[in-house]
């Protein structure tokens, strides 16, 4: 009896040994399975949240270089045609944004450089011309510099470089003149003079799809000016101009006009081409001044060559 009591004691103390051996692995599977639970759900919230607002402030960042580098571009352009030089001006652009490693892809830009974008022009004609000569004509294909910024967390943006200003759209009718033309109005009494400046790029079509930067380079070629100022006879002037970006030049000529007060000497059309527009098809857009003491017109000629910058 005492023998089989010792020996049962022994089983119950070697059944308890494997049942307790037992517990720590179920309770190792489950503190596992419980911290991976945690890191997934925190990994998931990171994505979810923290992510899109990161690469938000990574784009918006990524638009704002690209809103600074046209306004310098414009800068470099109307200090070349001021003082006829220096023959040669740089401006890099950043060509994607910041990215998120191994958790999302830098947005890239799309840059693109034609001098001979169908639809984009500037006709102005003036009477009387220089010297008081006859109607002077000039009909110019303008060109432009435009960049793309296909934004997936911040707005898509589309910046335009034409006719010496810079224009910024997120939508056909979102589109405003973010740098202004070369456009003086001087008002004396009742005497309105004014001054018009048409920037024309020449060069080879471009497109360029990179990361890091881009150099676009402008190459001042010449200058010429066109003045009337008949003392026995008002001049009047019209600018016909074709853009992709009518609402937000009609936007800027209509503010001009209201800040100058020169309403009763231009003319815009009386319907606005802000309504019902839903692309950014070219369109055409005509300013008429009228009873003027004097119009300048002023063109100048540049060269652009868009080259590799490095990382």
């Amino acid at each position: 009896m005492g023998g089989g009591h010792r020996h049962n004691v022994g089983r119950r103390y070697r059944r308890g040994r494997r049942l307790q051996g037992s517990s720590r692995a179920v309770v190792a599977v489950v503190g596992t399975l419980l911290a991976l639970l945690v890191f997934f759900a925190l990994f998931g919230v990171f994505i979810t949240q923290y992510v899109p607002l990161w690469m938000t402030d990574n784009e918006a960042q990524f638009t704002a270089q690209t809103q600074e580098s046209f306004a310098t571009l414009k800068s470099d352009v109307d200090l070349q045609a001021a003082l006829g030089g220096p023959p040669s001006f740089g401006t890099p652009f950043v060509m994607s944004s910041q990215g998120i490693p191994l958790l999302a892809q830098p947005t890239a830009g799309t840059l693109n450089f034609n001098p001979k974008s169908p639809g984009v022009f500037a006709n102005v004609s003036f009477t009387p011309g220089p010297g008081n000569s006859a109607r002077l004509y000039q009909n110019l294909s303008l060109g432009t510099i435009a960049m793309t910024l296909a934004n997936r967390y911040y707005s898509p943006q589309q910046f335009s470089f034409e006719d010496d200003a810079v224009l910024q759209a997120q939508a056909p009718t979102q589109q405003l003149v973010a740098y202004p033309p070369s456009l003086n109005i001087n008002v004396t009494g009742s005497q309105v003079g004014v001054t018009l400046s048409l920037v024309q790029l020449l060069g080879n079509s471009t497109q360029a799809i990179s990361t890091g930067t881009q150099e676009v380079f402008t190459h001042y070629v010449l200058s010429q000016s066109y003045t009337a100022n008949d003392s026995l006879r008002p001049v009047s002037a019209t600018l016909l101009l074709g853009t992709d970006y009518a609402c937000g030049w009609y936007t800027f000529f209509v503010q001009e006009f209201q800040k100058t007060g020169i309403g009763s000497h231009a003319v815009l059309p009386s319907t606005s081409p802000c309504s019902g527009i839903t692309n950014f098809l070219p369109s055409t857009l005509q300013v008429t001044f009228n009873n003027l003491a004097s119009f300048t017109l002023v063109l100048a000629e540049f060269t652009v060559v868009i080259g590799v910058g490095v990382e």
